[in-house]
């Protein structure tokens, strides 16, 4: 076994062992940030027309994930919301500022799980949703997000908003009123050097160096968009807005390719 393999394996075992205890599936620990791994920490309400592309995902009424408006019948979110849960039994809910009421409700038809999704590294965390009835996109309120074309990159430093429905601070309750908060990209060589070498090309990172920003618990698989091109989706962190723990996303435009095919 190479020294650099040997090197990751601790890393993961470190990284597991440490958060075990916040292992429930979110941005809580090094796990996927839905388990209510999401809320917007640091940020403040806004509404729907300021993000007219986000849609929250639910099941028996309550929402769990967000997602992103990519066609008027497909919905782009995060790989760990969705492998393992029957597609029929997750609705949309799009162009309402609340999650729980409002809008346009809709329900999902199939689930797009990338093929190589690894929930041991969480690489390729992302999804696309196939929903049963297309989206009434006349709305102010709903829209198709702008997607990068595959292999762009995203200029160091640029500031990126994230939106969502989830909790406020780790371990809080979500919310039922979006939110969204504006962090800094970071480059993947930075974002490794925080993370041990667990981030890879499928992925991009942001967040302030001093933590207080970031998504949270339930955030998982809403968007991170740059002058209104979706960047990134929610994927994980460890905890919540802490120092020198950015969130982690999946990068968008190395997928593009893929999406491409599910349009």
């Amino acid at each position: 076994m190479s020294a650099l393999l040997q090197r990751r394996i601790m890393n993961l075992l470190v990284f597991f062992a440490l958060f075990a205890s916040v292992f429930g599936q979110e941005h809580g620990g090094m796990v996927p940030l839905n388990s209510n791994v999401g809320l917007i920490v640091g940020g403040e309400e806004t509404t729907i027309e300021r993000f007219p592309w986000i849609v929250s995902m639910q099941r028996l009424g309550a929402h769990f994930c967000g997602g992103s408006i990519i066609s008027a019948t497909r919905i782009l979110s995060a790989a760990h919301c969705t492998v393992g849960i029957p597609a029929t039994s997750i609705s949309i809910r799009a162009g309402s500022t609340n999650n729980q009421v409002g809008g346009q409700f809709i329900g999902v038809s199939q689930v797009h799980n990338h093929p190589q999704y690894n929930p041991a590294t969480i690489n390729n965390d992302i999804c696309v949703v196939v929903i049963s009835t297309p989206l009434n996109l006349e709305p102010a309120g709903v829209a198709i997000v702008a997607l990068p074309i595959q292999g762009a990159g995203v200029p160091v430093g640029a500031m990126a908003d994230v939106a969502g429905w989830g909790a406020t601070c780790e371990g809080c309750a979500p919310t039922n009123i979006l939110r969204f908060v504006t962090v800094p990209v970071l480059s993947n060589a930075e974002c490794n050097a925080m993370y041990g070498g667990l981030i890879t090309a499928g992925m991009i990172c942001a967040g302030f160096p001093e933590g207080g920003r970031d998504a949270c618990q339930m955030d998982s698989g809403g968007p991170l968009t740059h002058n209104n091109l979706l960047i990134g989706v929610v994927s994980w962190g460890v905890g919540c807005a802490r120092p020198n723990a950015p969130g982690v996303y999946a990068r968008v435009s190395h997928f593009r390719t893929w999406i491409n095919g599910l349009l």
